[in-house]
């Protein structure tokens, strides 16, 4: 009788195990915010700008990628001023543009090491502000 009990209870505990389903890759969120409003976990902290031949080059900048997914194709406002008179500090410009970059997650990386044109501008344009408007999750 005692070797029936203890029978009893081992299938108790290998039973459940035997009739469990592998585990299933966990698959995206596509109503999540990160999916949804990828501009809020994405920031740029740094960047490089320069005007050559009166076109203004970004010619670096640094981002972080706060989120748990993989983003690309990331769509930025660039907002630039002037520091000659008569409209010195003044915004004249807010170009957007896309970079041509993929974000991996929990990301912080310089991208852009060789540039791109970012708008029409003159020798005393510089950046005040880039703002991240949108990008596209890659959600696998």
């Amino acid at each position: 009788m005692r070797t029936i009990i203890i029978v009893v209870i081992l299938l108790g505990f290998v039973m459940p195990g035997i009739a469990q389903d592998a585990p299933q890759p966990k698959q995206p969120d596509y109503l999540s915010n990160q999916v949804l409003h990828p501009e809020w976990f994405i920031k740029i902290t740094d960047w490089s700008f320069f005007t050559a031949a009166r076109v203004g080059m970004l010619s670096s900048v640094v981002i972080e990628n706060t989120a748990d997914i993989e983003y690309k194709d990331i769509h930025v406002r660039i907002s630039m001023y002037t520091n000659s008179p008569p409209a010195v500090g003044q915004t004249i410009a807010n170009n957007t543009a896309m970079l041509p970059v993929t974000l991996p997650p929990k990301s912080k990386k310089k991208y852009l090491k060789g540039g791109i044109p970012v708008g029409g501008g003159s020798q005393s344009y510089r950046v005040s502000d880039i703002q991240v408007l949108s990008a596209t999750p890659i959600t696998n």
